[in-house]
């Protein structure tokens, strides 16, 4: 059987934020050493693979990042936080008046247009004032979807690389000043360890030259890959890193690469290495050129699926649960 595609779009866009302010003040500390994600179901929660395959992003997630985040308080008795504003989707939840601890993710599977059309988004909502960090994110996809991935064989990989987009690869780059031309055809990842992993763990001298590790620009991806707003800035190359399980589109087999988790730790977490899987920088690189890449992926592939662009950050909190927008332009 021919491997198949999977285009798996970002998030992008200038920021400024409007209002609010900062305190010293910081929600009380915890006892807890290790990084927790919090997965919570909006609505009916799915059972079988589809219930399995997020539970284990989570789980892969929570073994890869070492270090616990600083409590975040997120809204307060007098102004909870609405999860509305983060998407429409997240009707009939409660408002938040808490202290997370590290990460909460709100998850929804609901019929939406069938088979083959909306798959869904993923990305995150809130991040914290200090450090940057995601402290809610949000994934919503259509049951019909997910349940024909899961009977493909290709839903764990989907749901892996969505979760990594809520706690930052790819949407947290440019607000922790790691992009470099963003949106250009020089847009680059500029964090000094994933640009080191690249050419020293997987052969790419030629590729992270210069220090940087080449993003999406889809400049040699044709239309037939939907390749746009929602896929650049926010992926490794697909020309480059062909098969790189953050790349824009999933192939057969799309390992998790040091570079990666490397770039995990450039956004201020700490990481654990011996995580990642093999994986080599293709040589040579698919030739550059309009529609070079669109005609090889086609060629391999028997079906495309395309995802949503997943959101990018909406809001700011400090340390007293107040937020503060992220106006883009």
């Amino acid at each position: 059987m021919m491997p198949r595609t999977l285009a798996l779009a970002g998030a992008l866009g200038l920021f400024v934020l409007v209002g609010g302010c900062t305190d010293s003040t910081a929600p009380a500390a915890t006892n807890d050493t290790t990084f927790d994600i919090d997965l919570r179901w909006v609505g009916t929660k799915p059972t079988g693979t589809v219930a399995t395959a997020f539970d284990a992003a989570a789980a892969r997630i929570e073994e890869i990042i070492l270090n616990d985040l600083q409590a975040a308080k997120v809204g307060s008795k007098e102004a909870p936080f609405d999860l509305t504003k983060c998407s429409a989707s997240m009707t009939g939840t409660s408002a938040l008046d808490e202290i997370v601890d590290d990460l909460v993710i709100y998850a929804k599977v609901e019929a939406i247009d069938g088979v083959g059309k909306t798959l869904g988004s993923a990305g995150p909502c809130l991040t914290r004032v200090t450090g940057g960090l995601t402290v809610v994110g949000i994934m919503r996809f259509d049951s019909a979807d997910l349940t024909d991935l899961a009977n493909k064989g290709r839903l764990n990989a989907v749901v892996l690389h969505e979760m990594l987009h809520i706690v930052g690869v790819g949407t947290l780059w440019r607000r922790r000043g790691i992009l470099a031309d963003s949106g250009l055809a020089t847009v680059r990842v500029t964090g000094p360890l994933a640009a080191t992993a690249c050419v020293s763990d997987h052969g790419g001298t030629t590729a992270c030259q210069g220090g940087a590790v080449p993003a999406e620009n889809c400049l040699d991806l044709d239309a037939a890959l939907t390749c746009g707003v929602g896929t650049i800035d926010s992926h490794w190359k697909e020309s480059v890193f062909q098969g790189e399980l953050m790349t824009g589109y999933l192939q057969t087999n799309n390992p998790l690469s040091k570079m990666t988790l490397q770039s995990l730790a450039d956004l201020g977490y700490i990481v654990r290495l011996t995580t990642a899987e093999p994986y080599t920088v293709p040589t040579p690189p698919v030739a550059i050129g309009a529609g070079a890449m669109g005609a090889s992926l086609r060629a391999a592939s028997e079906e495309l699926i395309v995802l949503g662009a997943p959101m990018a950050p909406r809001f700011v909190v400090d340390e007293l649960g107040r937020t503060t927008p992220i106006r883009y332009r």
